[in-house]
């Protein structure tokens, strides 16, 4: 795919019509997930194109004008763009500090749910959930260069 250029083009791209109930559900998911993205404007390490990105994702179902904000505000705007004018894909260097942050974390947690006496089925549960999200984002998720 190549690189897409304005924003009109993105939204051609991606934009879907849905039913009346469904607009409203996902209005209001996507909504949430703005919600969150705006603390992490305040809020040291708190992500915010994390949370930009399924947003833009639910608005392109559902509203083409909030579509396009979350495309062109002045904050995460342009990240949230670029990845869809990329073709949906991350950069290399991202998805490596990704999988480095999720098996950290994960690797953290195992070793705290071992130290508050659990028998083992939490850390077996954390390992499986690290293990599917690092394979789905290593084989899944399109990179770029």
């Amino acid at each position: 795919m190549d690189h897409i250029e304005t924003v009109d083009d993105v939204i051609e791209h991606y934009a879907r019509k849905t039913t009346p109930m469904r607009r409203r559900i996902y209005v209001a998911i996507g909504s949430l997930f703005v919600g969150c993205a705006f603390i992490g404007i305040f809020v040291p390490g708190w992500p915010t194109v994390s949370w930009m990105v399924p947003a833009a994702y639910l608005f392109s179902l559902s509203d083409e004008a909030f579509f396009r904000w979350t495309l062109t505000n002045r904050f995460v705007g342009a990240k949230v763009f670029d990845y869809y004018a990329a073709g949906k894909t991350l950069p290399r260097h991202a998805k490596r500090g990704i999988i480095a942050f999720i098996t950290i974390m994960s690797a953290i947690s195992i070793h705290i749910t071992t130290l508050a006496g659990d028998p083992g089925y939490g850390q077996v549960t954390i390992a499986i959930v690290w293990a599917i999200g690092v394979w789905w984002l290593a084989k899944k998720v399109p990179t770029r260069a």
